[in-house]
């Protein structure tokens, strides 16, 4: 693919150049600020298969799996970079096999002039899940023939006045590329497209006392030219005013503009899609963070049936408290009613938080952006939430060689469809004593514009770490996927996924660590993936129970 070597390196070009000026932006002492670290784990792997479709076997699998952080932070720049590198030794009575999978992913952000210019790099290496049916049941040891080698890279630049007395506001600018490879089984889709995005937003500054106002807009563009199906165009913009006639009730006046296309295409008209509204309304506010605006609106539509509609606007954000947030918005947009919350919680030894949204949008922009609500803030080189810890704020940013951690990841199925995304995203973590949990709970619903189809995914996952001594821990987690699939042209149906794991790990001195595991996955139903022919080695209904012994070594 001449297109995707080209991107790849401009990107990887344009990462070196940045990492280059950081270096030489820094003096000789900032080396100090390098923190590297690395862990190596063997792990014999013994597990019993049963396939509806192919009948019982058994696999033992030796598996060495090196892994190196190297972090470093300084005043002006923090950045982090892993490798993982998993070799596969798999003996089966009538066939053995070896597999290598290398991994790697970076981020990086450099503010010279602290807020004012922010530089920010990311991306990653990964085999991903390219099939919503296979949800939370592939891995390298199950059904590796339907990962997809995946890489995403992003740059972007982030400018901010926050102190203005009467305007403040950001803008931002970036790239990214995402491709990916077709799976070995020839099923699903290959990505290879770029992405080009401008974001801005302008508001009033303290001084400001009867007028408040904002204004937000943003551009998206990302070529589809792998599936030949043009660029898929977003243009979004907002704003309001609230007129304050007493201390704490205003008048707003609102509108909105949203436009969706794709060009290039012949078929384009049932793709494009732009809608305004304007309205007017009250408003409460207490304070910046607390205020509640309702507004009785109109739209423009260039489709028939939404033109001219009225509706109730909703735009609510509340700060019960410095530990707790809410906010929330209620309208209308092209595809009918919309609405948005976030809601977080945070105290000493427990954290929550919750995200519902409704984009246009495709799955290379959902992998350029992932979403990442994670409740636990771990190191670099942790290998289970044991080691992880509860922030003590809402606004807590992580060191350079720290991470948030979310327990669940999104169920996406490869391909170039524009689609209107409605999800969910519900993270809860514990932390005291003896005792860590995790739970999430999680729903997407993707309907695409250009075909008569719908995928929907719920999904739960939990994990527990009891700490029974000073080096032993008891491991245990559970997640649960229910995925349907329907069209009229595409074959549909329904997988229930399940997979649990219980295991104990035993530390000897600061270094080294044993463990034991015990695994069940169960994958049901009579969803077929992809767009081509089958489910991968094992088919559409199987349980795969495994033992795994293993040994870790952490080198500080």
């Amino acid at each position: 693919m001449p297109k995707e070597i080209s991107n790849s390196r401009l990107v990887s070009s344009s990462v070196n150049i940045l990492f280059s000026v950081f270096i030489l932006a820094t003096n000789l002492e900032a080396l100090a600020g390098i923190n590297v670290t690395a862990n190596a784990s063997a792990n014999s792997v013994f597990q019993d298969i049963n396939s509806e479709e192919n009948g019982t076997f058994s696999f033992t699998t030796l598996s060495v799996n090196p892994n190196v952080n190297i972090s470093y932070q300084s005043r002006t720049l923090n950045g982090l970079w892993q490798g993982k590198l998993t070799h596969l030794e798999r003996d089966r009575n009538d066939a053995s096999r070896e597999d290598t999978y290398g991994e790697y992913s970076y981020s990086a952000n450099w503010n010279p002039f602290d807020e004012l210019l922010v530089f920010q790099v990311s991306g990653a290496l990964n085999y991903q899940n390219a099939q919503a049916g296979n949800f939370l049941v592939s891995d390298f040891l199950t059904n590796s023939d339907a990962l997809a080698k995946t890489r995403s890279n992003r740059i972007g630049v982030t400018s901010t006045i926050s102190q203005g007395d009467w305007i403040r506001g950001t803008g931002q600018a970036s790239y990214s590329d995402v491709a990916s490879e077709r799976n070995a089984l020839n099923n699903g889709f290959a990505l290879n497209n770029d992405s080009y995005q401008l974001s801005g937003t302008l508001t009033n500054g303290d001084e400001a006392k009867y007028l408040i106002w904002n204004l937000t807009g943003s551009f998206q563009s990302t070529d589809r030219a792998q599936a030949n199906q043009g660029a898929f165009i977003s243009r979004n913009a907002s704003g309001f005013v609230d007129i304050h006639f007493l201390p704490n009730w205003a008048v707003r006046v609102t509108g909105t503009h949203e436009g969706n296309q794709v060009s290039a295409r012949n078929d384009t008209s049932n793709l494009v899609r732009e809608f305004d509204s304007y309205g007017v309304g009250i408003t409460y506010r207490q304070s910046t963070n607390r205020f509640i605006s309702l507004t009785a609106n109109t739209t423009n539509s260039d489709l028939e049936d939404d033109d001219n509609e009225t509706f109730v606007g909703l735009d609510a954000q509340w700060a019960l408290s410095t530990r707790t947030q809410i906010s929330a918005t209620y309208g209308r947009r092209f595809f009918g009613e919309t609405a948005s919350a976030n809601i977080s919680y945070n105290s000493k030894y427990f954290r929550t938080a919750f995200g519902y949204s409704e984009d246009v949008t495709n799955v290379s922009r959902l992998l350029a952006n992932p979403e990442n609500l994670g409740v636990f803030v771990c190191p670099a080189n942790s290998l289970t939430i044991a080691s992880c810890f509860q922030p003590n704020s809402l606004s807590y940013i992580p060191n350079a060689d720290e991470q948030f951690v979310q327990l669940t990841t999104q169920n996406l199925e490869f391909n170039d469809n524009v689609i209107i995304r409605k999800s969910s995203n519900f993270q809860i973590g514990y932390n005291f004593s003896r005792v860590t949990i995790g739970m999430s709970l999680r729903y997407s619903e993707d309907d695409a514009l250009d075909q008569d189809r719908l995928t929907r995914t719920y999904s739960l996952g939990s994990t527990l770490v009891y700490r029974l001594g000073s080096y032993t821990n008891i491991n245990a987690s559970v997640n649960y996927a229910d995925i349907a699939q329907r069209s009229e042209t595409i074959e549909g149906g329904n997988s229930e996924n399940w997979n649990a794991s219980l295991g104990l790990e035993r530390a000897f001195g600061r270094a080294l660590a044993a463990t034991l595991d015990l695994n069940y996955i169960d994958r049901s139903g009579d969803l077929i993936n992809g767009g081509g022919g089958g489910n991968g080695a094992f088919g559409a209904n199987y349980t795969d129970r495994r033992l795994t012994l293993g040994i870790t070594y952490t080198f500080d």
